[in-house]
């Protein structure tokens, strides 16, 4: 019960059960519990958890034939995790991610062992570097699609406003006035001489603030970050449009059938966005959804067949309007399609890095040279079936440890229930169901 639950819900279960114990002795139990032996573990997978985030971090090593952890390293560098392989010299594939430190460690310490990197951390990282290739070029996000309401770029705004510094509803926004207003003023202090640390006291906006704004030459820059903050709501807006046209003007109507669409939101923020419908202030055409970086990022990483219509015209006008993101959209899906179909035809991935690495952006050029210096991590992850999912499944089950431990227990003890926690498992499969459903029974 103490290895399943810790100690002070071990505690409160035991006294359910009239049982006197306190939370040390249960502690003091799972210390004094044998660590099991792992014996030999050919296949091994390696990731790193927080143990206080930010701060200190620990490595879990998991057998990838049973699923199961064979060992806690107590921080993540590539000595400490060199000298665990030493001791075991009967390893052979070695899953993990992309960490340098891993890599490292494994190469001093294992070197007959061939090293898998995991698929998903790949798609991660190739995602992170199309956002801030996008990033880069966000002002072309601004102004709206044609694709989504039948506008052109040559319809009038209200009152000479530009587009995007008006909402939905062809109001000009409050955050855009104010973020004029703030650059104008931090810069006109800045050409007077004073110091950034006088505006901010001055100003009444904390130091980060001040040099966000200092650093951007143009508004622009920051109006982008101003106009198209993304809300719940955004995805929907087109949906809710079209049925108050048609006549549906219950919100709480509205709010079940999006609802149905994957909407998480309540019904008040569907009542607040109908609310200047109600007022009489309805956009003469149906609202586009929020361009964002975010968004954009996704329609590129989604495979094209799961694209929607709206989705992949949206696309190609972004691609009409910025030859990059055309160029990354190309690079991007000529690497994902490799790591999903997990091919490598014709030294495909050495074309793919040769061609980035001379036309690509610079943060996919960046990705490339780091897929270089990890070719042959990633030339197995395309040619042969292992990933890191069972060890990322460890490293979710730690938190839910960490969780029930944290602020009064040390590392040896997290360790413990760790390693012993499915080993008494396997032994006793029916002491697991027991636990959850006593527990269950005591929340009620």
């Amino acid at each position: 019960m103490a290895l399943f639950l810790g100690g002070r819900p071990g505690v409160r279960l035991f006294q359910r059960m009239a049982i006197d114990t306190c939370k040390a002795t249960l502690l003091r139990f799972i210390r004094a519990l044998p660590l099991p032996s792992s014996g030999l573990v050919p296949h091994l997978g390696v990731d790193e958890f927080a143990v206080r985030r930010g701060r200190t971090y620990a490595t879990i090593l998991v057998g990838m034939a049973t699923h199961h952890p064979i060992d806690v390293l107590a921080d993540r560098t590539a000595a400490t995790f060199t000298s665990r392989l030493r001791d075991h010299p009967e390893v052979r594939i070695i899953c993990r991610d992309r960490a340098g430190s891993f890599r490292d460690g494994a190469q001093a310490g294992a070197p007959q062992a061939k090293q898998v990197a995991d698929a998903w951390h790949l798609l991660n990282n190739l995602a992170q570097a199309v956002e801030r290739v996008i990033g880069r070029h966000c002002a072309d996000l601004r102004q709206p699609l044609t694709t989504h309401d039948g506008r052109t770029d040559n319809d009038p705004t209200p009152e000479g406003h530009d587009r995007t510094e008006l909402d939905i509803h062809g109001r000009p926004r409050p955050l855009v006035a104010r973020t004029l207003d703030r650059h104008q003023q931090i810069h006109e202090r800045i050409a007077r001489g004073d110091s950034l640390r006088a505006i901010a006291r001055d100003l009444q906006l904390s130091r980060g603030t001040v040099n966000r704004f200092a650093r951007a030459k143009e508004v622009d820059e920051l109006l982008i970050a101003a106009v198209n903050r993304p809300t719940l709501i955004d995805d929907y807006r087109l949906y809710l449009h079209h049925r108050w046209m048609e006549g549906c003007t219950n919100a709480s109507a509205l709010a079940r059938e999006i609802q149905r669409l994957g909407y998480r939101g309540d019904v008040n923020t569907v009542r607040r966005h109908l609310k200047p419908y109600r007022a009489g202030a309805i956009p003469a055409t149906a609202p586009s959804p929020h361009l964002t970086v975010r968004r954009v990022t996704d329609w590129i990483m989604r495979r094209p067949e799961h694209l929607t219509d709206v989705e992949r015209k949206g696309l190609e006008e972004l691609c009409e309007r910025n030859h990059v993101l055309e160029t990354t959209v190309e690079d991007a899906r000529r690497l994902a399609l490799m790591v999903r179909e997990r091919h490598n035809e014709h030294l495909a991935l050495d074309v793919w890095i040769a061609d980035v690495r001379l036309d690509g952006q610079r943060e996919l050029r960046t990705l490339a040279n780091g897929m270089r210096r990890d070719r042959a991590a990633i030339q197995a992850a395309l040619t042969t079936t292992y990933t890191s999912g069972a060890v990322e499944g460890n490293v979710t089950r730690i938190k839910l440890l960490k969780r029930q431990m944290y602020g009064r227990a040390n590392f040896d003890l997290l360790r413990r229930r760790i390693r012993s926690h499915h080993d008494q498992e396997a032994v006793h499969p029916q002491n697991s169901d027991r636990a959850q459903k006593l527990s269950q029974n005591q929340d009620s």
